[in-house]
Order: structure tokens, then C-alpha cells, then sequence
């Protein structure tokens, strides 16, 4: 049986269970050669239009619409295989955890759908709206809402585990290392916890609200504020390590690929820093202010907005770009076949 939350050997170039492949929102880091796509291997339509990301287990894609509805389609082939309706609009992406299907509704609630079928296992209702995409780790489900809450529940019967109020609205989506979960808040705080009681271990403060779900990479969490200025933090003590400043608040998650840590701002720049100094490697001007996260697959940097565009990780250079719609806060999955993403109009591509 395969581990919870794991990326099976098997397809381990194929799955993409959560919002920006891993529990430590990394964006994906698969060793892939650099391929342009060619043609559309087909197009699919869900109910609603899509402000979430895709995501992706044993062929089967999973997409969350405003209209309420989550929708499995075949990978292969385009079709939809079930459809399971919140009756709320969902903003959040969801996260697949054996055999199972997490997600929020602006309603408030956690839902829990089998994979297979759509059937409904059980949902929980929060205090608040629930825009962020929630993580699964050791058969915990964390997410936050819009209360300024933070919860963890049971994955296998939705039983609460313990909720923290952190005084801030939370639309930042949770990463996990070991057994310590962060997260930033509306208040400009960026917590850590840990994951078993929901202690506060540390808190760092930034200028201004931070919408942007933080990553963690060999000690260091990245994240960026509304105050401009983008953060490396130590995981262990919540010492700002370095931080950089844009010309405009970053909300977009940043994606993480061994010494360059990737991210946009509203001002349409998107860059490149190192992860131990900060220094910038590169920066590319998009023109349309950036709010999805890149994801990166080997050498190359994928991005929504506007445009879908493909960019040389070494260099920032663009390598390939395509109109495909606007979806401006989706994130591709990227695997050894496809390249398959969502747009606001309820679009869903397969490239290959």
C-alpha cells in the first residue's frame, strides 16, 4: 500500500497530490528534460470557472470551481469521470491523501470525498470562509480560514485535533516539515507550530498581510508579504535570514529547486534569488501583475498569467509561451507526458 502522502516510486514523475506538488509547497522539482509542447492532447470544461490548481493521482486530475463542483477527469482522455457538489464555491485546491479527496468550500467547511466515486466520507465546518487549499501529514488535515483560525483534523473520520487562533485572517495555505507547520496570516505574522498540539513555537512579523503560502527548503522557510519585501526564514528559531524587496506586494507563492527560489510580484516581474544569500540570479518582466505561483519541472519554470509561459531556470529567459486564458491564480502540473493547467473561464488543457 502506498504511504499517505507519498509520491508512489512508481509514478513518482507523475503525481502531483497537493497545491505545488509536496507538503513543502516546493512548486515540483521533477529531473525533466526541457520539452515544448507540441499540441493539445484535448481540452475538458468544468462546471463554473477555476481559480484553483489542478492536481493529479494515478491518471485521474482533480479540479475545484466557483460554481461548487469538484470534478475528476481522466487524464488520458479528457473525460470527466464523476462530479461532487459543495454547494459553495471552492477556491482552494485540493489535496489527495490515499484514497481520498480533501478540500474547502467558501462556506467554511472540509470536505472529504472518495476518490473513486465522489461519494461524500464527511466535512467539517469551520469558523469562517476557507479559501486555503489544506495539507495532509501522519493522517492530519491542516488548513485555515478566514476566522484566523487554524485547524487539524483527523483525516480518516474529520474529528478535530486541536484549532489554534492566530488573529489574523488566513488565506496563506499551510507547508509542513517533520512535525512543525507554517503558515502566514492577514495580521503579517508567519507562524510555526507544532503539528502534535498546536503550540506556537515561533512567530516572525512582517510589514503587511501575507496571502502567500510559504515553502520550506533545507532549513528555510520563503515567503513573500504585501509589504513588498520577500523572506527567508530559519525554520528552527524564526530568524529572518534575508529578504528582498520588490516594487510591488507579492501574494504569490514562491517554488523552490536547489540553490534558486522563484517568485512573482504584482508589479509582473518575476525572479529568481539565491536561497542562501538572496542575491538575484535573474528577473524577467511578464508585464501582467503575477499572483499564481511558478511551479518547476528540472530546468525549466512554468507561470500563469496572462500568458502560460515556460522559462529557462538558469536564466529567466522565455522559451515558450501560449494563450490559453487567464487563469491568473493556477499553478500547471507538470509531468514526463503533459502539461495540464485551468483557466478562469472553466477550462481545463492537456499539452503534450
Amino acid at each position: 500500500m502506498r504511504s499517505e502522502f507519498s509520491r508512489g516510486s512508481e509514478s513518482v514523475d507523475n503525481d502531483w497530490p497537493t497545491l505545488l506538488c509536496d507538503n513543502r509547497r516546493s512548486g515540483g522539482q521533477a529531473p525533466q528534460a526541457w520539452r515544448a509542447p507540441q499540441k493539445s492532447l484535448w481540452q475538458a470544461s468544468v462546471e463554473g470557472g477555476v481559480r484553483s490548481a489542478p492536481v493529479l493521482r494515478d491518471g485521474i486530475l482533480y479540479v475545484t470551481s466557483l460554481a461548487g463542483y469538484l470534478t475528476a477527469i481522466n487524464a488520458r482522455t479528457g473525460k470527466v469521470q464523476w462530479r461532487f457538489n459543495a454547494k459553495s464555491p471552492i477556491h482552494s485546491t485540493p489535496s489527495l491523501s490515499l484514497e481520498q479527496v480533501f478540500f474547502t468550500s467558501d462556506d467554511g467547511k472540509l470536505h472529504a470525498i472518495e476518490a473513486s466515486s465522489g461519494a461524500k466520507k464527511w466535512d467539517v465546518q469551520a469558523g469562517g470562509e476557507a479559501w486555503a487549499s489544506p495539507i495532509v501529514s501522519n493522517s492530519t488535515i491542516f488548513f485555515g480560514d478566514a476566522s484566523g483560525h487554524l485547524y487539524a483534523v483527523n483525516s480518516g473520520n474529520g474529528a478535530m485535533q486541536w484549532k489554534r487562533d492566530l488573529g489574523g485572517k488566513i488565506y496563506s495555505s499551510v507547508c509542513v516539515s517533520g512535525e512543525r507547520v507554517f503558515v502566514g496570516c492577514g495580521s503579517g505574522d508567519v507562524y510555526c507550530m507544532d503539528s502534535r498540539s498546536g503550540k506556537i513555537l515561533w512567530k516572525t512579523s512582517t510589514g503587511s498581510g501575507i496571502d502567500s503560502s510559504p515553502a520550506v527548503m533545507n532549513g528555510a522557510l520563503f515567503v513573500g508579504s504585501l509589504d513588498f519585501f520577500f523572506y527567508a526564514i530559519d525554520t528552527e528559531s524564526g530568524a529572518i535570514h534575508w529578504k528582498f524587496e520588490a516594487e510591488l506586494g507579492i501574494s504569490a507563492s514562491p517554488a523552490v529547486s536547489g540553490d534558486a527560489v522563484v517568485f512573482g510580484c504584482k508589479a509582473g516581474i518575476l525572479r529568481a534569488l539565491n536561497t542562501q544569500t538572496g542575491k538575484l540570479m535573474w528577473a524577467q518582466r511578464l508585464g501582467q501583475a503575477i499572483t499564481a505561483p511558478a511551479a518547476i519541472s528540472g530546468s525549466t519554470v512554468w507561470l500563469q498569467s496572462g500568458l502560460t509561459y515556460a522559462l529557462n531556470l538558469s536564466d529567466g529567459s522565455i522559451v515558450w509561451r501560449a494563450r490559453l486564458g487567464y487563469s491568473l491564480q493556477s499553478v500547471p502540473v507538470v509531468t514526463e507526458s503533459a502539461v495540464y493547467l485551468t483557466s478562469m473561464e472553466g477550462d481545463v488543457y492537456a499539452l503534450g
